[in-house]
């Protein structure tokens, strides 16, 4: 997955509203399970664009999505942004 962009600046994998986590999990309620707090920063607008070469990341998800595929999320990328202090898939869209 390309497009990985993620508003929880305390997250250690975010870098400038990048996700760079080597894969990701979504849990049924669409909240990022790979999210693990630093301690450091609060959410801020995108700093960076993608970075053209990022390697292939798996998104496994266990949400009843139109973009899972079998536990593998098959959307060309995916947002997570706060809700309710969680950080939430919001690229989520029901079955």
């Amino acid at each position: 997955m390309f497009d990985l962009k993620c508003k929880r600046m305390d997250c250690k994998f975010n870098e400038k509203c990048n996700c760079n986590s080597k894969k990701i999990e979504v849990n049924p309620k669409t909240t990022c399970k790979t999210y693990e707090d630093c301690g450091e920063r609060k959410e801020m607008p995108d700093e960076i664009d993608q970075v053209p070469s990022r390697k292939n990341t798996v998104v496994r998800c266990k949400a009843k999505c139109l973009f899972n595929d079998n536990t593998v999320c098959k959307a060309n990328g995916i947002s997570v942004l706060t809700n309710n202090q969680s950080p939430q898939c919001s690229t989520f869209m029901p079955k």
